[in-house]
């Protein structure tokens, strides 16, 4: 015994089929005066739409109707579907329908002429609708696990490389959903999943469109985290797109079979991932048959290859934590015991005598290196950075990475010594950062006593605690073919600062391993891995389209939807190369099902799958 079920397609001897019949439902109604011409199937930008012609000789019991009179019936907004007829209960007859197009009227267009007046009506589905919605401002947890709106933030998804995500998800106008957080600090990353989910759930309402649950969107997107994605200004439609793009996802609205709930359902898929249908076209010779060929027409467009695309993805630059020894800078000739001549208050003549025992730098560029300094070599990077790959040239400190109890960076840990090194203290004066080199200026209107002795024995010195950034970014390079090779290599430069960061502690730095008891947790952060993973995916997702094909079938088929994977079965002609090339794809692009000439025109593209 066993549980397999064979099913078998009958064999079709005939070669005339009759018209395919549809219902044309105006808000719920039998609409009998309009004639379906077309049904256009797509994706993002076009989506789904109808075109449907008035004609009133279609409906005996109806008058004509003036062009300009018929909008008053034709209203603009109007839900419309149309349905599939069928035999449900062969051999009997029994009157089954199923919907194939749901949406409303977007459009009208009248043509008056010799031949008479022609009024045709344009309806699309819900992307119309998503279409003038704009997405804008922040849903915000506030207390007691209440929301608040604020329209005036960005809807920016961990910003800047930034957590903003709320902890727990809350329940909002009957739907629960991850909003904002209030303090970054206490928030967690967005997820591509949570962001489309509270895109869909704070938009729209329960019952304009069937929407995905979060489990079904996170195993679809595989829990990847968002990157600094920004969509405010952007429409709905726009917004969910720009999503959907990053993640090599596509989404399309599709009218469901039940009669109770909203009409239509946004649907998230990914191209040839699903079923597959075969387009066959039978070998030369033999009677003619439809069971065998379902392919009337074919036109190929076939582009060169193989080429190897190499994708070199960018992040931000390298930033580093450091303590620093700061050398003088200031000529040691103009070096004097007479403390007033220091001192702003005291000398009306500072001017010249400014950076004498105040300024201390890094020497950086070796500005400092020749005469009338003579402080030594310029300050090497290499034991920072890890690599001798920088150049000698003017820097500026950043604040350090290592934060407080409260997850606020120290800024700039400047310590003094007293004892020529031996010692060192945390300089409690005021002093400023300069910004068009690495150092600092003592900017108190006199230097304090200990300062002012140490100097004069020439025993004070200064050292940092600071960020230095690399000339180096964090970056990734993936091929999606052979290298090094007679095959072609073009190469795609990306840079995403805002999305991929390195911010480290060196060993060079006195907070490195410190105990936690005393500092907060540092400001460090690797996408190295989530850059790689990046990198991989759109490699993948950027493939080249190799070929394309325009097919007429024979008669109407309604069942073909986009993003179905196409074969061909052994009997027939491999004219879309699924058998002798199985490092490619097909899938279907757009469906188009004319009803006048009855016949459904289908765009295949083909790409090759990525080596990696």
């Amino acid at each position: 015994m066993s549980n397999r079920i064979d099913f078998f397609q009958s064999t079709q001897r005939q070669l005339a089929l009759p018209s395919a019949t549809v219902w044309i439902l105006l808000d719920g109604s039998l609409c009998p005066y309009l004639e379906l011409m077309e049904i256009v199937r797509s994706s993002w930008p076009e989506f789904s739409w109808a075109r449907l012609a008035y004609n009133p000789a279609a409906y005996l019991g109806a008058g004509l109707t003036a062009a300009e009179e018929i909008e008053a019936e034709l209203i603009i907004g109007k839900s419309l579907c149309i349905r599939q007829v069928y035999n449900g209960v062969p051999p009997c007859s029994s009157v089954f329908s199923f919907p194939i197009f749901a949406g409303q009227i977007e459009g009208i267009e009248t043509k008056i002429g010799p031949s008479g007046e022609r009024v045709e009506v344009i309806a699309k589905d819900f992307s119309a609708n998503l279409k003038r919605i704009t997405v804008y401002g922040q849903r915000v947890m506030d207390l007691n696990d209440s929301t608040l709106f604020l329209a005036g933030a960005d809807t920016i998804f961990n910003e800047d490389g930034k957590a903003n995500a709320a902890v727990e998800s809350i329940e909002n106008n009957g739907k629960n959903y991850i909003v904002f957080c209030a303090e970054p600090s206490q928030g967690r990353f967005w997820n591509y999943a949570e962001v489309i989910y509270y895109l869909l759930c704070e938009y729209l309402s329960n019952s304009e469109l069937q929407t995905p649950d979060i489990e079904q969107l996170k195993k679809l997107t595989g829990g990847q985290t968002v990157r600094d994605l920004d969509v405010t200004g952007l429409n709905l439609l726009q917004a969910l797109h720009r999503c959907c793009e990053r993640l090599g996802l596509m989404f399309k609205f599709v009218p469901r079979l039940v009669p109770t709930g909203p009409a239509q359902a946004i649907v998230f898929y990914k191209n040839a991932s699903g079923r597959a249908v075969e387009l066959n076209y039978q070998a030369n010779g033999g009677q003619y048959s439809i069971s065998k060929t379902n392919v009337a027409q074919l036109h190929s467009k076939k582009d060169f290859w193989p080429i190897t695309h190499k994708y070199i993805i960018q992040g931000d630059f390298r930033v580093y934590e450091a303590t620093f020894e700061l050398i003088k800078g200031w000529d040691g000739s103009r070096e004097d015991i007479d403390y007033d001549k220091f001192s702003p208050s005291t000398n009306p003549d500072f001017y010249q005598e400014k950076d004498v025992y105040r300024k201390w730098c890094l020497n950086e560029a070796g500005d400092y290196s020749g005469i009338p300094y003579n402080r030594g070599d310029a300050f090497d990077f290499s034991k920072i950075f890890g690599s001798g790959k920088f150049i000698r040239r003017r820097r500026r400190f950043w604040p350090t990475l290592t934060t407080d109890k409260q997850g606020k960076s120290l800024g700039y840990f400047l310590q003094v010594s007293f004892d020529n090194g031996a010692h060192w203290w945390q300089y409690l004066n005021a002093f400023n950062n300069l910004l068009d080199e690495c150092g600092i200026w003592l900017s108190s209107d006199q230097l304090d006593i200990n300062t002012w002795v140490a100097a004069i024995k020439g025993m004070l010195r200064f050292r940092i605690t600071a960020s230095v950034v690399s000339d180096e970014r964090l970056s990734c390079a993936i091929a999606n073919g052979p290298v090094d090779s007679v095959t072609r290599v073009i190469e795609h430069v990306i840079t995403l600062p805002r999305q991929f960061k390195y911010r480290k502690i060196s060993n060079q730095s006195i907070f490195l391993n410190i105990p936690d008891e005393m500092v907060g947790v540092p400001d460090e952060v690797d996408d190295s891995t989530d850059l790689c993973t990046f990198v991989r995916q759109k490699a993948q997702m950027a493939s080249k389209i190799i070929e394309t094909v325009d097919i007429h079938t024979p008669y109407m088929i309604f069942d073909y939807q986009i993003g179905d994977k196409v074969t061909t079965s052994p009997e027939s002609r491999d004219l879309l190369s699924c058998r002798n090339d199985n490092r490619s794809i097909s899938w279907i692009e757009r469906v188009q099902m004319d009803f006048e000439k009855q016949y459904t025109n289908l765009k295949i593209v083909r790409k090759r799958e990525s080596q990696l």
